[in-house]
């Protein structure tokens, strides 16, 4: 498996990420970090407190998008960044996770801007091959 969690990509005004995994699970931690490290620095970030998550799509890209929309809703309702994530339960169509972190902090953490939403747009969950590990394309408005 690639070394990386995820990496930027060329987007106009837009953020552009690919993410990786070996399997679901990885794959949507690593999407959990990436989300949190465009608002700021995920290694500041303290597993102080839990939310648990159940979401139930009808596709792996639309529970992906659920996950970083719901983890982006934590932060914008409630200044809420995650820090760990620990999957109970992960289908193509459904989890149960319990996501660990705590809410922002101006003395801990330096938010690095704001993104409104998890797009639709060219979203995709492929398996790359020879090496058979996971990627998805996602995009974020910002």
């Amino acid at each position: 498996m690639k070394s990386k969690k995820y990496e930027l990509f060329e987007h106009t005004a837009d953020i552009g990420l690919h993410i990786y995994g070996r399997d679901l699970q990885e794959l949507f931690a690593s999407a959990a970090e990436a989300l949190m490290a465009q608002l700021t620095d995920p290694r500041r970030i303290k597993p102080a407190e839990e939310r648990k998550i159940e979401l139930e799509e009808e596709s792996p890209e639309e529970l992906l998008r659920s996950w970083m929309t719901e983890l982006l809703y934590l932060y914008t309702s409630e200044g809420w960044l995650c820090a760990t994530t620990a999957f109970e339960s992960l289908t193509q169509n459904s989890l149960a996770a319990v996501a660990r972190g705590e809410k922002a902090d101006e003395a801990s953490h330096e938010i690095a801007g704001e993104v409104k939403a998890v797009t639709w747009h060219r979203l995709k969950i492929e398996r790359l091959e020879p090496e058979g590990i996971l990627r998805a394309t996602v995009v974020l408005d910002v």
